[in-house]
């Protein structure tokens, strides 16, 4: 179940986002190469998986 019309992440996907920006967070604020790859990743999947269900 998405969170809005406007965004593709559902809640679990939410939850998995803010937990690398938070431990990011931790390590002064800055998010790694490894992490930006994590989210752009959940993003993607999100996504791909909104847009089957359009069709």
């Amino acid at each position: 179940m998405r969170i809005n019309d406007r965004d593709h992440i559902n809640h679990t996907e939410l939850v998995r986002l803010l937990g690398i920006t938070a431990w990011a967070a931790f390590r002064r604020g800055e998010l790694s190469a490894r992490d930006q790859r994590r989210c752009e990743r959940i993003l993607a999947q999100a996504e791909k998986r909104e847009s089957a269900k359009k069709r």
